[in-house]
Order: C-alpha cells, then structure tokens, then sequence
C-alpha cells in the first residue's frame, strides 16, 4: 500500500520539491490528530490533482502513515534519527531511556540510565552545530558518558570540535536503511556538577533524594533542601541517587514505549513517550469520519 500512495505523489515532483513539501507537511502535522484532519492536511497542502489520485485510499489507509513514510523518505530529520537509534536499546533490563529532557539551558535529545548514565545529542545533515560546544557543556555536568550521534557530513567538524572524553557515533542512509557506526568510545566525564544535577530535579524529587539518603528534616523551600544535600551528601552520592532518581521519573512511560514500539510510527514516537498515549486510538481509522 505504501507503494502506491507514496510513488502517486513521487510522479509528480522532483526529489528537491518532495524535500520541501515534506517539511511543510511535517511542520503542521500533529500525532494526536484524529486520522480525518490528517487528511485534510494532506489535502491542503498536495495540489489538487494530486489530492484526487490518491483520495481513494483515504478509506483504507490512516493519514499518519502517509505523512509518516513521506517524511522518512524525504525529511531525515531528528524524529527519524531518533527512532531507529533507540531501536538499539529496547528490551535491556535495569535501563531506562528518555527524551527532550531539560539539562541547563539545553534540551538533550536522548537519554540512558542503567547504573551509568549516558546522554546523546543528534546532529542531521539538517541540523547546524552552532550549538554544540554549549550542549556538550550543559550535559557533561550531568551525565557521566556523553556521545555526539552525527550524519557523516558533520563527523570531520564533529570529531575536531568535541573535547576527547567524548564519544562519536556517525550514520547514513544505505539503500533506504539508517546505519549507524561507532567511530570513538566515550570514557568517563570529570566534569560532574551536583549543583546542576540538583536544577535538573523538582522540588519534589529534591525530597525523594533527602529520603533516599537518609535525611528526615521536613523542609520548605529549593534552596534549603538544595543547600541540605549539597552539604550532607558527597558528589558520588548525589550522582547516584540523581540517576535512581531519574530513572525512576522516566521509567513508566519508557515501558509503554517498549510496549508498543512497533505499533508506533517512527515520527510519532516522542509524542507517545511523553502522552502513554493507546497506539490503537490514536490511528484508528473510523469510517464514518472520510
């Protein structure tokens, strides 16, 4: 089915032009839109003539899935980078993995947490590295392992810019097939911050960590409790329950990811990480809406 939908609207653009409607596609699409507003989507923004040749299929085939194998084909973007490099990771015991999590001033794209800790950032062929002197700053006071995952085109800028405890993972597309390739192995961060450890938590799980280590003054207030566990606890012992911590807030919605990987769409997947949202109902396809 992919086929016909997908080599429809290839007959009538050119790769260049498949690229830049794709991304306008991408930039108004929204998972959780009921299947008939996806539709309506593409119907939008495909020209007329070519709306009407795959109409036909909107019976049948959900708007998602459309959208979905556009963009893998012609938007390699960072949803997509994403989704086939956790694909590595599912299934391994003890080990939690989440995204977008806020790390001082930047938002790291893929975390792991599984006695250590590991944070990932991405860079397509899309994507500038402007910001990764300060991305690479921001996460190695927090994570003790941190990779660079970069499309072949950035790995010569890439591999003399990162300091050298971190490591290097390049990819490409071979044949339709993202690849990724092991070209340094990180080695331990000294950079470990617990200051910045601590602004990654909530107030809340300052209180978790009081808990955890022992300490049963009841406090009102960040900076006390902060103040608390920066003079009580050493910086081995805030990294640890940092990372117990955080595995512990991911945990849940890394097990419904788990659960339903290949129910989901790859572009889809960070949406149903922060939601928990039910694959079946976010792509159901009701007949009496087309």
């Amino acid at each position: 089915m992919q086929k016909d939908y997908v080599t429809i609207i290839e007959n009538h653009f050119t790769p260049e032009e498949l690229g830049s409607l794709t991304k306008i596609i991408y930039s108004a699409y929204q998972p959780l839109q009921l299947d008939v507003q996806v539709w309506e989507l593409i119907k939008k923004v495909l020209p007329p003539d070519v709306y009407y040749e795959i109409e036909p299929l909107k019976k049948s085939v959900v708007g998602h899935k459309i959208v979905n194998d556009l963009v893998l084909k012609y938007y390699p973007g960072e949803c997509t980078i994403k989704y086939y490099f956790i694909k590595n990771y599912l299934n391994r015991k003890d080990e939690v993995s989440t995204f977008e999590m806020n790390v001082g001033a930047s938002r790291l794209d893929i975390g792991r947490i599984n006695g250590k800790s590991y944070a990932y950032e991405i860079k397509t062929e899309l994507d500038s590295l402007d910001k990764l002197d300060k991305q690479i700053q921001d996460y190695s006071q927090v994570f003790e392992y941190i990779y660079v995952v970069v499309h072949t085109k950035h790995l010569p800028k890439v591999s003399e810019q990162v300091p050298e405890y971190c490591g290097i993972v390049s990819f490409r597309n071979v044949g339709g097939a993202w690849k990724f390739h092991p070209r340094r192995k990180a080695n331990k961060n000294e950079n470990i911050d617990p200051v910045a450890q601590l602004n990654c938590l909530t107030s809340k799980e300052l209180d978790q960590m009081m808990k955890l280590a022992g300490i049963k003054e009841s406090l009102k207030g960040r900076e006390t409790k902060e103040d608390i566990l920066l003079n009580c606890l050493s910086t081995q012992k805030i990294n640890h329950l940092f990372k117990t911590i955080i595995k512990k807030r991911f945990q849940k919605r890394w097990e419904h990811i788990e659960r339903h990987f290949n129910l989901i769409n790859p572009i889809d997947l960070q949406m149903f990480f922060r939601t928990e949202a039910d694959p079946y109902w976010v792509y159901y396809k009701n007949s009496s809406m087309v």
